[in-house]
């Protein structure tokens, strides 16, 4: 009995993951109601889907999940073994799923279980990610492996957003912002 309110319960979660839209009351919704093992501040969690174990995620401050990010918790590889053996000796393998401080993960990223991605990081999308990432690393690819440095996106942010001449900031739309840009450009041609 137990298990079915388990059952109904993940499916009542799932369908609020869908209805709530904006990431940043997605993330909050699944901090006040302890769905995760932890979640920090100021986070950003896109995806619709659930993990298996919600409670083996830790989500640390400031960290931003992009649409469609699996987070692993387990494998189900031990099904397969015991069935070929016909036995039931082999266990779940599983693990926690942690990320830390100051981290963007694109959309379409996998992150598998036991990994830990460290403070500073981002995560391309699309990776998958198999391994521990330390700090302050850019990992893509799949096996996901380090390609750059977060303090290197950071400078180049910081540069590209000179064009906006203090017009745009963070919370500027993208089509405005796209109207500042064809206004920049032309003003470049005309010089």
């Amino acid at each position: 009995m137990r298990l079915f309110f388990e059952k109904i319960k993940r499916y009542i979660i799932q369908i609020k993951l869908l209805l709530i839209r904006d990431g940043w009351k997605k993330a909050k919704w699944l901090k006040n109601k302890k769905i995760f093992g932890k979640i920090g501040e100021h986070c950003y969690y896109a995806p619709n889907i659930l993990p298996p174990e919600p409670f083996l995620i830790q989500i640390h401050n400031n960290v931003v999940i992009s649409a469609n990010v699996r987070l692993i918790t387990h494998s189900g590889v031990h099904s397969v073994f015991n069935y070929e053996e016909k036995t039931n000796k082999y266990t779940c393998p599983h693990g926690k799923v942690e990320i830390k401080d100051n981290v963007y993960i694109g959309a379409n990223a996998t992150i598998n279980y036991g990994v830990t991605i460290g403070n500073n990081c981002i995560i391309a999308a699309g990776a998958m990610v198999t391994k521990n990432v330390p700090d302050g690393e850019v990992w893509g690819g799949v096996p996901a492996k380090k390609i750059g440095l977060y303090e290197d996106v950071k400078r180049k942010a910081n540069l590209r957003d000179r064009i906006y001449n203090g017009k745009a900031d963070g919370e500027t739309p993208v089509y405005d912002l796209i109207k500042i840009e064809e206004k920049y450009e032309k003003t470049i041609y005309m010089d």
